[in-house]
């Protein structure tokens, strides 16, 4: 997919929730520091840059956030700083030895694609041990892939694992996956996705880890088993299992990604494991430090944050439908992606120095970030504060009470559409770095489109301009009122979710020019009747959830 623009790449939210997951602490404004055991990084975010070793290196694309991950993972595994050398003989990264020899030279790059890339071109013409590195934030954890070269053989574990000491060429590859049934598909131990029926699941034996998603959306499912084996629960891991109605969290458990059981409305948590605490349904890391998960069907109308907390997790409240209120103590230091989306009545009490609830929306301590519109505000004409840079992903999803939402000319970034399902908006936008064009949203060059509002798909056929190249990602999704479009010849890329949920569109034709289209595009389009497809796109396997439209090749 097309880059976000690489000078707003940085303030990405991702990027902060990623220097906090770290544990970077925000020491001024836009300015993250960790004091690691003989030196300290500091990230300088408007600037672009970090700073270590004295030396000062940028953080522009993706590859240099993988570079700044692996120093971070490399300096908590023990490392010496003077060990770590940046751009050293040709490499990223090299781990020296005491006496100035190269342990290993690192070629760090980007998740997905260009890691992919590096992979294919990669030769090995030194006699030094290498490395191919790559991380990502997933799901509230810190993924990542490495792939080490000798002179004999290629490895996948070491350097970087858990139980990888330093400076130790133990290398080693994972044992082949035992046979496990046909439903559960799982590599390297990781259960990545259950394709069955059952409504009653006993995960099986063997699998360490519940991958990101790997019960997405499943909506027969009642109760799952998670076998001792398991020590990681990955975040969405069984998101929108609306009728989960029993989960247990084994005693080996240690690691868990943003709130697994989101969506998951009438859950009974059985916790034997001691890196986390159930208190009456609300889900807590071992100190309750970071709060996890709220079960939506509570009964309290009113919740007050416990002191400990000082994070509070992404979607963690999500489809509370009977929170009114719930109070944001004074220790709240952080809040990951929209934690109340989808309350319908709530709103918000802000006691933290770290939060500015203003109108019925949260914003960061600064108010550079909108982070959240409480439905139940009553506030139906949204201004953003004149301060405000970056809106958020889901910051007003599905807000159906709002009329219209009027964008500051300070706003250089907005999230993955962060309007989705916002059937009755009208966007009012002053930012330069943005333009309102028939009522709909894009990229100030209308180069990408970012949000078609239902209010400007109503009764007539959305021509997309020429110059447009990506459908963002969500760009239609909820868009009930779109009943036709038109796709440019120029078109390149379709989003994932572009036309989730648009339950008017009955037919349209994908140009030959688009080099691919992300899963989940036309989930939910009920009454699409065919879809006019370039043989060259790959139909991915949740691209049509939901719709059982006629697939034409052309």
């Amino acid at each position: 997919m097309a880059e976000k623009t690489k000078d707003t790449l940085f303030i990405d939210m991702k990027y902060v929730i990623l220097y906090r997951k770290l544990g970077y602490d925000e020491i001024s404004q836009d300015v993250f520091r960790y004091d690691y055991a003989d030196t300290s990084i500091t990230i300088y975010s408007e600037e672009q840059r970090f700073v270590f070793g004295g030396e000062s290196y940028g953080l522009i694309n993706y590859k240099d956030f993988a570079i700044l991950e692996c120093i971070d993972r490399l300096l908590k595994k023990g490392y010496a700083s003077k060990n770590i050398k940046l751009c050293f003989c040709g490499y990223d990264i090299a781990i020296l030895y005491d006496n100035d020899e190269i342990y290993i030279g690192i070629f760090a790059e980007g998740w997905g694609k260009n890691y992919e890339k590096l992979l294919d071109t990669y030769r090995k013409t030194s006699e030094n041990t290498e490395c191919l590195y790559t991380s990502q934030l997933s799901g509230g954890l810190v993924d990542f892939k490495s792939e080490i070269h000798t002179d004999n053989a290629v490895y996948t574990m070491g350097v970087f694992g858990k139980r990888a000491a330093r400076y130790n060429a133990n290398f080693s590859n994972p044992t082949s996956d035992v046979e496990y049934p046909s439903d559960f598909i799982v590599k390297n131990g990781e259960l990545q996705k259950y394709i069955g029926s059952d409504a009653v699941v006993a995960i099986p034996n063997g699998i360490i880890r519940i991958g990101t998603g790997a019960f997405w959306n499943n909506l027969i499912l009642n109760e799952v088993v998670i076998p001792d084996t398991v020590t990681c629960i990955c975040g969405d891991a069984f998101v929108y299992c609306e009728n989960l109605k029993r989960v247990n969290i084994p005693e080996g458990v240690s690691e868990m990604g943003d709130d697994p059981f989101a969506g998951c409305l009438n859950i009974e948590i059985n916790n034997k494991s001691p890196f986390f605490v159930c208190d009456d349904g609300v889900l807590f890391d071992q100190s309750k430090k970071t709060l996890i998960h709220y079960t939506a069907s509570k009964k309290d109308d009113y919740y007050t944050i416990p002191e400990t907390v000082t994070w509070i997790g992404k979607h963690s409240f999500y489809k509370c439908k009977n929170l009114k209120c719930v109070r944001i103590t004074k220790n709240v230091k952080f809040m990951g992606n929209n934690a109340f989306s989808d309350c319908r009545d709530i709103h918000l009490e802000n006691e933290s120095e770290c939060f500015q609830y203003v109108e019925g929306v949260l914003y960061d301590k600064n108010a550079t970030t909108c982070m959240h519109y409480s439905m139940g505000s009553g506030v139906k004409v949204v201004k953003l504060l004149d301060s405000v840079r970056t809106i958020g992903r889901n910051c007003f999803w599905n807000c159906d009470m709002i009329e219209k939402i009027i964008i500051p000319k300070s706003v250089r970034q907005i999230g993955y559409n962060p309007f989705a399902n916002c059937k009755n908006i009208v966007l009012e936008n002053h930012s330069p770095y943005y333009a309102v064009v028939d009522g709909i949203l894009y990229d100030a060059n209308v180069t990408e489109m970012v949000y078609c509002p239902p209010t400007a798909a109503r009764n007539k056929t959305v021509v997309v301009p020429s110059t447009v190249v990506n459908i963002g990602r969500s760009a239609f999704t909820g868009c009930g009122t779109l009943n036709n479009i038109v796709l440019p010849d120029g078109l390149k890329f379709i989003s994932r979710s572009s036309f989730s949920g648009c339950t008017a569109l009955k037919e349209i034709s994908i140009p030959s020019s688009v080099e691919e289209i992300a899963d989940w595009c036309f989930n939910g389009c009920t009454s699409l009747a065919r879809v006019y497809l370039p043989k060259h796109i790959k139909i991915l396997p949740n691209m049509f959830k939901g719709c059982n439209a006629e697939i034409i090749r052309i």
